[in-house]
């Protein structure tokens, strides 16, 4: 997992909190809902140090170096490895997440299709009213019905030129 051990000062220092066992969320108090404005108020925090005292510089043995080497390889490589296992759990949940997408689009597009056909068949449904000597009579609670329809209408054409992106 990328965000461990090392990291964990970066994780805070950045704003985010462990709220689960693998799961991350950034918390800052200038980060509200609907208030963009307090967005620029957001600084990174101090990292937290341990004042460390000044070494001087010792002489190391040709084998303490080649023992350092040896060590740092093997962590870079577990890293290395740990980044790349994390890389291709990234990528199936990128194509899971892809998939449900897809889906919801499809659903949407059914939906908008659903909504269009209902508001024709409204419109083809005013034609039906009875006549008298060539003359649509108006029959109890058309108006509101009128009303409700044309409503529909104007929330369903907004839902089509919004359409699913």
């Amino acid at each position: 997992n990328i965000w461990n051990g090392r990291s964990h000062c970066c994780q805070t220092k950045l704003g985010f909190r462990k709220v689960a066992t693998n799961r991350w969320e950034f918390c800052n108090d200038m980060f509200r809902k609907g208030e963009k404005e307090l967005l620029c108020e957001i600084r990174r925090r101090k990292a937290w140090s341990n004042k460390q005292q000044p070494v001087a510089p010792t002489q190391s043995t040709p084998q303490e170096f080649d023992e350092d080497q040896r060590s740092s390889s093997t962590s870079s490589s577990s890293g290395f490895s740990t980044l790349i296992d994390e890389n291709k759990r990234l990528k199936k949940e990128n194509g899971v997440l892809n998939s449900e997408l897809l889906s919801m689009k499809k659903k949407c597009k059914e939906l908008l299709d659903l909504v269009a056909k209902y508001a024709h068949s409204e419109k083809e449904e005013e034609d039906e009213r009875p006549k008298l000597f060539g003359v649509r009579l108006e029959v109890p609670g058309e108006r509101e019905m009128k009303r409700k329809r044309a409503e529909i209408r104007e929330s369903a054409s907004i839902l089509l030129s919004q359409s699913c992106k």
